[in-house]
Formats: structure tokens, sequence, C-alpha cells
């Protein structure tokens, strides 16, 4: 009986953590996941950010790693991630969501709970000019 009793404790337990209802999966769905591909054949760094109303993607991304950023204009751009400084005309930072380049810049970018925000370390585009 006392076996019983252990084996009928750990099922209400482990359905409690699973239950698309409990905390932990209500938790796990109000999250975004930043993930930072430095290039090079650097290991991908991924982390898990609490999705909260008008997060960014800039925002997600400060709560990860060190960020540096610089303005042209009206125009915010991330210059460095981690000590890895993009380089005008050669290497730079980009990012997507959910494997799709957005139309806004970081700063702007609204997140919704669930995507995925992907920095890649690469060849710089658009400096030499107008990106569509």
């Amino acid at each position: 009986m006392k076996l019983f009793l252990k084996v009928l404790v750990l099922v209400a337990l482990f359905l409690v953590v699973v239950s698309p209802n409990s905390v932990v999966a209500k938790s796990a769905n109000k999250a975004v996941t930043v993930e930072i591909n430095f290039g090079d054949d650097a290991p991908l760094k991924s982390a898990n950010v609490s999705w909260e109303s008008d997060l960014t993607a800039l925002e997600a991304l400060m709560h990860v790693v060190e960020v540096s950023t610089h303005a042209v204009g009206e125009y915010v751009f991330v210059s460095k991630i981690d000590q890895v400084k993009g380089v005008p005309t050669k290497y730079v930072w980009y990012y997507k969501i959910n494997g799709q380049s957005p139309k806004k810049l970081a700063i702007n970018q609204k997140l919704k709970k669930g995507d995925v925000v992907t920095w890649i370390y690469k060849q710089d585009v658009c400096s030499d000019k107008k990106c569509k």
C-alpha cells in the first residue's frame, strides 16, 4: 500500500509539472529565446528571457549579454555583443526573428511570446548601399 501511495504521489507531481496549465509550462510559454551566432565555428549562445509586453529585440538581447549600440541620425544599431565589435563594410551584427529578417531596427521590433531572436555576426551587405 505504501508503494502504491508513493507511485501515486510521483505521478501526480509529474502531471502538475508537465501540465499545459502548470506554472513551469506557463513560464516557458511566456519566454522568448535569444540566440547569438558569433560565426567562425564559435559555439552558439542561447538563453531564454521572460517575455513582457512591449519587449523589443534589443531589450531581449541586453538581458542576455553585454551590448553596445551607436546612433546614426534617428537610427540605433547594435555595434558590439560580448566584446565582438562590428566593423562597418566588413562584419556587423544582423538579427532574425523566427528565421525571418524583420523590417525594423531591433530597438523598434516588438516580440511575441515564444519568438526566437537570432543575432548573427556576418559580412556587412548594407553599409555601402541602401538595404531594402
